[in-house]
């Protein structure tokens, strides 16, 4: 089965269970070619984490996650409810890519980081296959209520909405740049 074949058959799958971002097939049909193809993706996301810490998976939890722009409504709802301490978090786009040739995989690392996804390597190569982590440098975390008390002004939360959602456009403006270097640039 063609790469591209492949493709078509997990965008469908994933499609019918629903675990496909949003607006994620134009950019992971122009990220897959005959010699590579991506095996994973996230174009980036907004998330409330309740949690002393955002990144202790066993003793934090996503209580709000979109894959697109937030407002203060939907900000207003989740911290109006009894938790003690929440995070704000935005991450840009995470794309994985596999290839067998180790050239196409240095190829697609320097585009990615002329892209703005400077945080890229090849994080696994096993069976003469190299996986190629895109991780753009977009994020931010910042605290929202700590020990149940607001680290934020009322007048300030629109100024907060409207940088993570700035963040946000930022990365898809990256992937925007990355697709188009993939298709007119990557020699493999």
């Amino acid at each position: 089965m063609s790469m591209l074949k492949k493709i078509d058959e997990i965008l469908k799958q994933e499609r019918i269970i629903g675990y496909l971002d949003p607006h994620a097939e134009e950019f992971i049909l122009e990220l897959n070619g005959e010699k590579f193809g991506t095996s994973s993706s996230c174009l980036g996301r907004i998330t409330i984490i309740e949690g002393k810490w955002p990144w202790e998976r066993d003793k934090s939890r996503v209580v709000y996650k979109s894959h697109e722009k937030i407002s203060i409504y939907n900000i207003a709802n989740v911290i109006s409810r009894p938790f003690n301490d929440l995070w704000l978090k935005v991450t840009g786009p995470i794309i994985h890519i596999r290839t067998e040739r180790i050239d196409c995989a240095l190829n697609i690392l320097n585009i990615a980081r002329i892209s703005g996804f400077k945080h890229s390597g090849i994080i696994s190569s096993s069976d003469n296959v190299f996986t190629v982590e895109l991780m753009s440098a977009v994020q931010i975390t910042m605290p929202l209520k700590i020990n149940d008390t607001f680290v934020f002004s009322k007048e300030s939360l629109n100024e907060i909405i409207n940088k993570a959602n700035d963040a946000l456009d930022e990365g898809h403006r990256r992937l925007r740049k990355l697709t188009k270097m993939v298709k007119e640039d990557l020699i493999c």
